[in-house]
């Protein structure tokens, strides 16, 4: 099934009718990279996510007595279309038993989260041999590790429009035709930021580093611009979306969807 048309049916057809959370993966600028030049990496990097997912919800006190669900979307751009790995993920805010039942589970100890997280790339890089232990040690020791979870975005169960939303952005295109702006005097390509605001690009997480160049644009020559694009096709037969849980079969789980109906 084409991607745009799984996007579409996700909110009526796999996701529970349960609260969610999203979820966003992040990894230093370090080690992206890797998944630039091997882009089966970028699978196995959403796996470590779910990975995360399961280990967090473990340190609950319920967290055993089912299993997580987690739909992944791999994304690998940035505002700018730089290349910026990540992980966007929608998550049941609790877990699916066996027999289907949704216990839920609102509040987690999060601040796990990330430590959870650069173990899991760690360990992943590690496995690859695209770092050493020394590499990874030494990154250990940074004050800004360069690793974030951020699971702020909570959708209400109910709140189709709103889950509507959140799969259409997780699942966006790498660019936009509406913010590529116009062609310079000298030809070269004026693509705009998705806010207005101004801000430091790289941003810096030391005030005793200097960040880049406060700007909401880029400029681009064209050659230079269709670089940037096309490094965000994927191969062929390469799944920009992953399910995990009781989202790689809800019929099986026998789990209602949003929809009404267990599938």
């Amino acid at each position: 099934m084409p991607e745009l048309e799984r996007i579409h049916r996700l909110n009526n057809d796999v996701l529970a009718d349960v609260p969610h959370r999203q979820w966003v993966f992040t990894i230093p600028k370090r080690l992206r990279v890797y998944f630039r030049y091997d882009r089966a990496l970028l699978g196995k990097l959403c796996r470590a996510a779910y990975d995360t997912v399961c280990e967090v919800f473990k340190l609950e006190i319920e967290g055993d007595c089912g299993i997580p669900a987690m739909i992944g979307f791999i994304q690998t751009f940035g505002d700018l279309v730089h290349w910026h790995p990540h992980i966007h993920t929608i998550v049941p805010e609790g877990v699916f038993t066996e027999t289907g039942r949704f216990v839920h589970i609102p509040d987690i100890f999060n601040h796990r989260a990330v430590e959870f997280w650069q173990e899991r790339v760690f360990a992943l890089l590690l496995n690859e041999h695209k770092i050493n232990d020394e590499i990874a040690g030494s990154m250990r020791g940074w004050k800004h590790s360069g690793f974030s979870v951020d699971i702020s975005v909570r959708i209400e169960k109910g709140d189709h429009a709103g889950m509507q939303r959140l799969v259409e952005y997780a699942g966006r295109c790498p660019f936009s035709l509406s913010r590529m702006v116009s062609l310079t005097d000298d030809g070269r390509i004026l693509y705009r930021a998705s806010h207005a605001n101004c801000l430091p690009f790289p941003l810096s997480g030391d005030k005793t580093l200097m960040a880049g160049i406060p700007r909401n644009f880029e400029l681009y020559d064209p050659l230079d611009f269709l670089a940037e694009v096309t490094q965000h096709i994927p191969n062929k037969g390469e799944h920009q979306i992953r399910f995990y849980g009781s989202t790689s079969s809800p019929q099986a789980a026998g789990i209602p969807t949003r929809s009404g109906v267990c599938r």
